[in-house]
């Protein structure tokens, strides 16, 4: 099971590791939908990203390899906190949300970063119990995985408000990219990754007017007009 994983990357993919590359494909046209939808502050971003882990890393996980539920199950759980997590901020039309931005910290940087290896090893699986990932030749494996770890984190911070989790977003994608140009890409999973990679810009930009909450409490101060009243001159 470990060298199917391996033929994604670096093989033309055979019967199985052909079907994965399809729902890994699948999963990642899901999880573009949500970025898109999320940029919009959408909550049905949050139900396209559950989607996403069923049809790509829970039914690979049920089919192929039980191990990869320690991953499939966690980032399962990370899309049922970002559905959560907007729950908390008011209610914008149908299904929109008026979300409100926080700023970059070093905590918030730290903290992603510690989810990324923690998923990282998750999405390892039993490749990492049995050293397979520590062989020669696995390093387009160790980034892969790194990759697909940081897209999870980077929706977590999507969910707290944090803009510049849509910059991770695109940063992942972008290595992911390059990982498939450097071995045997796959069109599908390669098409829609790029795909990602704008939808993450797109987040960016479109979540650059969101008010902060330093600003919402700026308007909510007493006294606070704008533009000044001419009767308290």
């Amino acid at each position: 099971m470990d060298e199917l994983f391996y033929n994604l990357f670096t093989q033309a993919p055979g019967t199985d590791s052909g079907t994965q590359v399809a729902l890994f494909a699948l999963s990642a046209l899901l999880s573009c939908i949500a970025m898109v939808l999320l940029a919009r502050r959408n909550d049905l971003g949050w139900w396209a990203q559950i989607l996403a882990i069923f049809a790509g890393p829970l039914v690979i996980a049920l089919q192929f390899e039980a191990s990869l539920l320690a991953y499939a199950v966690p980032a399962l759980l990370a899309a049922a906190f970002g559905l959560w997590r907007f729950s908390k901020f008011e209610i914008s039309g149908k299904f929109g949300r008026k979300v409100i931005q926080r700023g970059f910290s070093v905590k918030s940087l730290l903290i992603g970063l510690l989810l990324v290896l923690v998923f990282t090893a998750l999405r390892m699986g039993r490749m990492l119990t049995s050293g397979f990932i520590f062989t020669e030749g696995t390093s387009a494996l160790w980034f892969s995985f790194a990759a697909e770890a940081a897209l999870i984190v980077s929706l977590l911070g999507i969910a707290c408000g944090y803009r510049w989790a849509w910059l991770a977003s695109t940063a992942s994608a972008i290595v992911y990219v390059a990982l498939l140009f450097d071995t045997n890409p796959a069109l599908a999973l390669l098409g829609v990754t790029v795909f990602q990679a704008l939808a993450g810009l797109y987040g960016w930009f479109a979540w650059r007017n969101l008010p902060t909450q330093a600003s919402m409490e700026a308007d909510a101060t007493p006294g606070a007009k704008y533009p000044p009243s001419p009767y308290t001159a």
